[in-house]
């Protein structure tokens, strides 16, 4: 018998409970609360998996609701999010992975499937969540991510071992290319890109969970890319590639960057809603 602190009855509630505070997605934020609190999978759900709550376990809900009814996002409340079919943790420290960077993994794991590279740069590599897609996708590669946060590091160290990638990826504290003296056959990064006056218009949940480091761009949202690009050449191997995630707007913005750096723009890729995404950067002679 279903009673008011049995499982199904309480995922009931919680969809409820989180339409009514105006939640995205409650179905699914209650799903993932009552299978994280409960050990359950999406076919015990289905099924009617019932049974009465623990006192522990009841109060470990009821935090994750209060947190999410008041705007916590559900990454945030787990301390995890899963990016390219893997699981990440996040800390106030990083950037929430979000499906739109899959749109720079993809380019890249798709481009260089036939011949491979063997370093991989990642600048301002937050949670590791791009530079360990990628060492994942190319097992016979090496890879540093550069973050000025050593907080982030700390939490790109754990996803990297979590991901079993820590043999072969390193870290390195620092500013973009400060700390960097070698040449790579692929750069990646998902630089701040949010023009500084645009900040306090960012949905809250953003706003306030996100570190800012990570979102402001400057004062035009173009600051990280001028350095970035600038120092490609330098640091890219005659045959390697670069992609850079890039905001609603940017793109043309960004190609005239590489361009004055004499570089060439290969595709500008788009994400799933078709809104460019990244672009691919090559020195210009391959």
């Amino acid at each position: 018998m279903t009673g008011p602190n049995n499982i199904q009855t309480l995922y009931h509630d919680a969809r409820q409970r989180l339409a009514r505070a105006g939640c995205d997605s409650p179905a699914l934020d209650a799903r993932i609360f009552i299978k994280k609190v409960f050990g359950l999978t999406d076919s015990d759900l289905i099924v009617g998996e019932d049974r009465a709550a623990t006192e522990p376990e009841l109060q470990n809900f009821e935090m994750m609701m209060t947190r999410r009814i008041a705007g916590e996002p559900v990454s945030r409340i787990l301390g995890e999010r899963e990016f390219w079919g893997m699981m990440f943790t996040v800390t106030p420290a990083v950037l929430d992975p979000r499906p739109d960077t899959e749109t720079l993994v993809s380019a890249a794991v798709e481009t260089m499937r036939a011949a491979p590279p063997e370093s991989v740069l990642d600048l301002g590599t937050g949670s590791g969540c791009i530079l360990i897609s990628l060492l994942t996708e190319f097992p016979q590669a090496r890879g540093i991510g550069i973050d000025i946060s050593p907080d982030a590091l700390r939490v790109a160290q754990i996803n990297a071992h979590r991901n079993h990638v820590d043999t072969r990826a390193a870290f390195r504290e620092g500013r973009w290319f400060d700390s960097v003296t070698e040449k790579f056959d692929l750069i990646v990064s998902n630089p701040p890109y949010i023009p500084n006056p645009d900040i306090e218009s960012l949905d809250a949940e953003v706003r306030n969970h996100d570190p800012i480091l990570a979102l402001a761009g400057g004062d035009d949202g173009y600051d990280a890319y001028r350095i970035i690009i600038r120092e490609i050449e330098t640091h890219l191997n005659q045959d390697g590639l670069c992609y850079l995630e890039i905001g609603i707007g940017q793109a043309e913005n960004i190609a005239r960057l590489v361009r004055e750096s004499n570089l060439y723009v290969r595709r500008i890729i788009p994400d799933i809603a078709g809104i460019p995404r990244a672009v691919e950067i090559s020195r210009g002679d391959n």
